[in-house]
């Protein structure tokens, strides 16, 4: 008769809780995507330290992804103080001056901050994530433009594809338009939130 830490699968095999676990934290690793380290470094691991960087980087929880190469190596992983760790490394990501520097420089936010914290967290990066990709479609639309323009120029292009080249480009006037549009909005989205951030003392 199987124990209190053991469960029986419909099949009829036993699998311990720590198979379980085991299993339970795999598949999360695959869901969080997996951070690997080498035999060496689960050896010489600051789990607390390793905590800290992943939470000022504001990565998911990497502590499945750990176990997993961990335990390839017979090394056990200190989840609760890798937990610990990211937590106070959190506390720094999450900040409104960090969000807006995040989302400027076009990284994606992972919705790692703490509930209180989110909300602010992800209206401030949004609106700096925006203004940063308006600009680069403006200047991606641009570059379209003068590429076609310098094919049309090309006494080497054929006239098929030069008449081609025309249909798009006067379609790119109005793509040209609607980049600088949204970029301008985005623009004023921007300065108003700095201009809040700056009154409340975060920026």
């Amino acid at each position: 008769m199987p124990s209190a830490f053991t469960r029986i699968l419909p099949t009829g095999r036993i699998f311990s809780l720590r198979a379980c676990m085991a299993l339970l934290l795999a598949a999360a690793a695959l869901l969080a995507g997996c951070e690997s380290l080498s035999p060496a470094e689960c050896a010489t691991a600051d789990w607390r330290q390793l905590g800290v960087q992943d939470g000022n980087r504001g990565r998911s929880d990497r502590a499945a992804g750990y176990y997993e190469s961990c335990a390839k190596a017979g090394i056990a992983v200190n989840v609760a103080v890798y937990r610990q760790g990211r937590d106070q490394g959190l506390v720094n990501y999450c900040q409104p001056a960090n969000a807006l520097n995040e989302g400027l420089a076009g990284n994606s936010y992972e919705g790692v901050c703490p509930a209180p914290m989110d909300p602010n967290f992800r209206n401030i990066h949004g609106i700096a994530w925006r203004e940063q990709d308006a600009r680069k479609t403006l200047v991606r639309v641009q570059q379209e433009q003068d590429r076609m323009q310098s094919e049309l120029r090309d006494s080497k292009t054929a006239e098929d594809r030069k008449r081609t080249l025309r249909e798009q480009l006067s379609r790119s006037d109005r793509r040209i338009e609607d980049a600088r549009l949204a970029l301008r909005d985005a623009s004023y989205q921007l300065d108003r939130l700095r201009s809040d951030m700056r009154q409340r003392g975060q920026y």
